[in-house]
């Protein structure tokens, strides 16, 4: 019985239905009313895929924008004695040098001073300048960039003056400021956000060959030098002004 009365339910309502769109007016508004609903959803549809293409275009458009370096210098100095012909070699660990949190290893200096006295005394008027070579050794210990062209990684003096070496440790970064295109602050910055270069340990080998005079009379022989090393470790943090 209930399935007979639910069959004469559903044949009322569909020759109730096609009673509907038998009529031409409502074939008419029926027409009307699904075309209002595709314009309507289209222009939607236009407004979204406008949207969407403007701010994908400004993502897609770089701005200017000057990376700024706020720098800090931390200095650590060594001095031992070199007998003459000796070589050795001085070990510097990169996280000894203190700088504020959120600072990033920059570049190394690494100044070889000989003795002060080296170039004549009272006692030793005539007493040459001692040969003496340095070079920043790489062993693998440090992150840096080994093959930056303006490193300079070795050097040697015989005239009684100081020997600078340096070595860039983060990619790019020479100290000065730099323009950068990019489509925000964050994006601008990230290049200067990497953290791993200038950690480990800075070898500094240096090699002493004694110059000395042989002179009738009593002179000092000089047979050693003290020799003193300065390394200053350069330490930036970036900021982003957007110049345009």
């Amino acid at each position: 019985m209930g399935s007979q009365e639910a069959e004469k339910v559903e044949w009322g309502l569909a020759d109730i239905v096609g009673e509907i769109f038998s009529i031409r007016e409502s074939n008419i508004a029926a027409s009307i009313a699904v075309a209002v609903i595709l314009i309507s959803g289209g222009s939607n549809l236009f407004g979204w895929t406008q949207t969407e293409y403007a701010q994908a275009k400004e993502a897609a458009t770089d701005d200017q924008w000057l990376i700024e370096f706020n720098i800090s210098v931390s200095t650590m100095v060594k001095e031992e004695t070199w007998q003459d012909e000796e070589k050795k070699v001085i070990e510097f660990y990169m996280d000894e040098f203190v700088f504020p949190d959120g600072y990033y290893i920059g570049a190394v200096k690494v100044i070889v001073k000989p003795d002060a006295d080296s170039n004549g005394t009272t006692l030793d008027p005539i007493a040459q300048c001692d040969s003496i070579g340095a070079n920043i050794r790489n062993d693998g210990e440090l992150a840096a960039q080994w093959d930056f062209e303006d490193n300079v990684l070795s050097g040697q003096d015989s005239s009684c003056e100081w020997i600078v070496l340096s070595l860039q440790t983060y990619p790019g970064y020479e100290g000065d400021d730099v323009n950068s295109s990019a489509a925000n602050e964050f994006q601008a910055l990230l290049p200067w956000s990497e953290s791993g270069w200038g950690e480990g340990v800075l070898a500094v080998e240096v090699e002493l060959d004694v110059n000395t005079v042989e002179e009738l009379g009593p002179v000092t022989q000089d047979d050693d030098e003290d020799i003193t090393i300065e390394v200053e470790v350069s330490g930036f943090i970036a900021s982003a002004m957007l110049i345009n």
